[in-house]
């Protein structure tokens, strides 16, 4: 059987190869906290891509895909007064999140996460005018990367998924942060597995 999976065999929403369907497991979640989901457009139909899960499991979340010359992305709706916007993103004078980040603030808080390659998030993040401006954090430290379905290229980096699940932890609660988490090993787990590949220890360790 051939590696190559047609379009047709995957799920339009979760982009998994049908058997592997997450949508059962997915019950989008009601949260004050939005997130924006800024995506290169080549990651738009990847099936290894994670920032997914976060716009599945929130109902409070929006994206926008970038990257495309004749279709530049319109941010300008991150541009809101009412809310602060944070970006998730290791820019140099990035903190890491912490109960006291968050409370210096009342408004609710739109988090903004670029979503591509390194290379790709990073042009993001310093091009786009409003992201540049906004107050970088850093996800807490919760261990090393659960992202077994591409090669990191950076130290200590994360899947988008997991960064935003350690994200939402604290900005909303452990459940929260937990279910997207969850949502995140699954894809994981069941991408690895059509590729028949074993699970690493520390999958089989906290499942």
């Amino acid at each position: 059987m051939s590696n190559r999976i047609s379009q047709a065999e995957r799920c339009p929403r979760c982009r998994m190869h049908e058997e592997h369907c997450l949508c059962a497991e997915i019950v989008p979640m009601e949260t004050r906290t939005r997130l924006a989901l800024i995506l290169h457009h080549r990651e738009v139909d990847k099936p290894t891509n994670t920032g997914r899960i976060g716009l599945l499991a929130l109902r409070n979340a929006v994206s926008f895909v970038r990257g495309t010359e004749d279709a530049p992305a319109d941010l300008s709706s991150l541009n809101d007064p009412e809310r602060r916007l944070l970006l998730l993103f290791p820019r140099e004078d990035a903190r890491v999140l912490t109960p006291e980040i968050i409370a210096a603030d009342p408004r609710p808080i739109t988090l903004a996460v670029p979503d591509g390659t390194w290379a790709q998030a990073r042009r993001c993040a310093r091009r786009e005018e409003v992201l540049a401006r906004a107050e970088a954090v850093l996800p807490p430290d919760a261990g090393p990367t659960r992202y077994h379905l591409r090669h990191e290229h950076v130290h200590g980096g994360l899947g988008t998924g997991e960064a935003i699940a350690r994200a939402f932890t604290l900005l909303e609660s452990p459940a929260v942060g937990d279910a997207i988490q969850r949502l995140f090993d699954l894809q994981v787990l069941r991408t690895l597995a059509t590729r028949g590949k074993q699970l690493p220890t520390e999958f089989t360790r906290r499942r």
